[in-house]
């Protein structure tokens, strides 16, 4: 059976996003034990040798370098503050309700693209825009349970998340994916270990917490290579959608290593999450 570019686009986002929760289920286990700086820090930095090893062995080495350095490594700060704060949060709250929470990421990007890009907004866009806010609502009940810093963080990683989709559509064509790709790694790992050494210093770490870093730095190169390969294969518009798989991800490894389960509520609000945000897409999709 042959498929189709858009099937095989979303088949590599679903795998992708899986690789990318197993870096963040390391991420919240190994900062119940290190600091979030340091495990930052390890992480992206291992995440950036494999990513200079690949390119060097495909003998794309000149692609690392930035072809617009000021708009890459403005684009690269940005993602890496991201990865910080939404760091923070995998180590403040459940996997699930970050994830959660970083679904109103294609809903920002619409909200966004109306103010800076002048895009008029569709009665459906509109719709959708709303009712994400309202699964926000009933998945976390503010007043009902705690809605407290790391839910923050979470919601505010994807609002600049967003403003970095967003800062693709102005992209110089002539920019390489792995120069994108690489840019917020090396930040993210000078910065964060610069906070480390200037506050706790680097801990001491054994042999297993050394493999579980290296495997979340693999994994943050093959989730993000993956990614990359499913958007130039299959629409934008098709494999966008399929970020929501998150959520069962999340759900499975929260369950899997840290015995933590879904609320009901949780469960409803990411489904309207989810509504809200295939709405956008489909008009995304008609208006393309």
């Amino acid at each position: 059976m042959i498929l189709s570019d858009n099937v095989k686009g979303a088949v590599l986002a679903v795998c992708a996003f899986g690789i990318f929760s197993i870096a963040d289920t390391i991420v919240k286990y190994e900062t119940q034990f290190l600091p979030v700086p340091a495990v930052t820090a390890m992480i992206t930095g291992a995440a950036t040798l494999f990513i200079a090893l690949y390119a060097v062995l495909k003998g794309q080495g000149r692609a690392l370098v930035p072809a617009t350095p000021a708009f890459t490594l403005g684009r690269g700060a940005l993602l890496a503050s991201e990865t910080a704060i939404v760091y923070y949060a995998f180590s403040a709250i459940p996997l699930a309700d970050v994830y959660v929470l970083t679904f109103l990421a294609p809903i920002f990007v619409s909200v966004i693209a109306i103010a800076t890009l002048g895009e008029r907004p569709s009665p459906l866009v509109a719709a959708g825009i709303v009712l994400g806010f309202v699964g926000v609502l009933v998945a976390f009940r503010p007043g009902a349970m705690g809605f407290g810093l790391g839910h923050f963080a979470a919601a505010g990683s994807a609002l600049i998340f967003a403003v970095t989709l967003v800062m693709i559509r102005v992209a110089a064509p002539r920019e390489s994916d792995l120069a994108l790709v690489i840019s917020p790694m090396v930040i993210l790992a000078i910065c964060s270990g610069l906070v480390t050494l200037s506050t706790t210093g680097f801990p001491a770490v054994t042999a297993g917490e050394a493999a579980l870093i290296l495997i979340g730095g693999f994994c943050l190169f093959a989730g993000n290579f993956l990614i990359v390969r499913a958007y130039r294969v299959g629409a934008a518009s098709f494999v966008a959608p399929f970020q929501y798989c998150l959520i069962f991800w999340g759900a499975l490894n929260g369950w899997l290593v840290f015995g933590a389960s879904v609320e009901l509520f949780t469960w409803i609000g990411a489904a309207i999450i989810v509504v809200a945000g295939l709405m956008v897409l489909r008009t995304d999709r008609a208006t393309a």
